[in-house]
């Protein structure tokens, strides 16, 4: 849920919330969850150090859009990404790190210097998941603050 009471978002709808960066700045976001794209069981063994973790998995990647709305330039290395977690049925896929996970078309925040009021940027995490999930979320939180969440 959003907060307490309140329904998940839609694909396309966005939470706003400041985020303290690990640089010290807090800039205000909004968030959007654009898409989940969901692979198949061949992609999901590609991406999984071992093929065996992979056995019943299929990758589930989330399409957020995070858009600088105001506050502090956030200098380098944003970690506001780093947020947005995938489930499947309720439980936390298992998030594929490194540049294997990332789709083309998707932002590098290693890479993201001076991120600036207005400025928009796509940012990507995939998750292994099982391959027959009934029901797909994704949830973007700070820790100890209320989530977002979207439904798929």
């Amino acid at each position: 849920m959003r907060s307490d009471g309140e329904r998940p978002l839609q694909p396309g709808q966005a939470g706003t919330r400041a985020f303290k960066e690990d640089t010290g700045v807090e800039p205000t976001y909004r968030i959007a969850v654009r898409k989940v794209d969901i692979g198949t069981a061949a992609e999901a063994k590609a991406l999984a150090p071992d093929p065996a973790d992979a056995e019943g998995m299929v990758p589930a990647v989330a399409y957020v859009k995070y858009t600088h709305l105001r506050g502090a330039t956030v200098k380098e290395f944003p970690r506001v990404g780093d947020y947005a977690e995938v489930y499947a049925d309720g439980r936390r896929g298992a998030k594929v790190t490194g540049t294997a996970g990332r789709p083309k078309g998707c932002a590098d925040p290693d890479e993201i210097k001076n991120w600036r009021n207005g400025q928009s940027y796509l940012l990507c995490n995939t998750f292994l998941i099982p391959a027959r999930a009934r029901s797909v979320k994704v949830m973007w939180t700070e820790i100890g603050g209320k989530p977002f969440v979207w439904t798929f």
